[in-house]
């Protein structure tokens, strides 16, 4: 059951484990004539003021043995070489403020509040699609460092910027989205379980 598709079913949820649907939603021997989205979202209101300041998120990821960035959409969607882990912004231009993960098919992993200030951990997840392998993945703001920890590694960036005002009221009004972009939801797909999130 998709648990945070109505507001009054998530109030309360966030900072305790939660798992999202399965992102096939169908049988893998159907997967070519299926069209859909394997976008997640958790409403604004329930949101709050995650990824305003500072902020963490936990969760468990695991392949499903398709591609990543395997698309639903039937030749309707442009094709990427990765997907959005996590998305919360109100921007849609440059500089894209607002948490954010992605993950490429070659395994890198690129974490940012800010388009222009980005931490890249390269082919870290080199076994991303393996539905037998689950891995553990951190995210979290702490001042001016971006922290990201991958099965207990840990890795960090010193931010210089901030996000502005009007961002920052614009974030806050959108919803946090998981496995897909946060302004059209089935573009940048991620075809992974994920699993166990908290958020603080």
């Amino acid at each position: 059951d998709n648990i945070c598709n109505e507001a009054a079913s998530c109030i309360g949820r966030l900072g305790f484990p939660f798992d999202l649907p399965d992102p096939t939603k169908c049988s893998t021997t159907s997967l070519p004539d299926c069209v859909n989205d394997p976008s997640y979202d958790v409403p604004a209101n329930v949101a709050g003021d995650f990824g305003v300041g500072d902020f963490y998120i936990e969760m468990d990821i695991s392949g499903t043995d398709l591609p990543i960035n395997y698309s639903f959409c039937a030749g309707g969607c442009p094709s990427f070489n990765y997907g959005a882990l996590f998305i919360r912004s109100g921007r849609e231009n440059y500089p894209y403020e607002g948490p954010s993960a992605f993950i490429a098919t070659n395994g890198d992993v690129l974490f940012r509040v800010r388009a222009d200030e980005q931490l890249i951990i390269e082919k870290v997840l080199p076994d991303i699609a393996n539905s037998a392998v689950t891995h553990h993945l951190e995210f979290s703001r702490r001042g001016s460092k971006l922290v990201a920890e991958i099965d207990g590694k840990k890795y960090e960036k010193t931010i210089t910027k901030e996000i502005g005002a009007v961002a920052a009221e614009l974030l806050k009004r959108a919803p946090l989205r998981f496995r897909g972009n946060y302004v059209i939801s089935d573009y940048q797909p991620l075809i992974l379980n994920v699993t166990n999130i908290s958020i603080n």
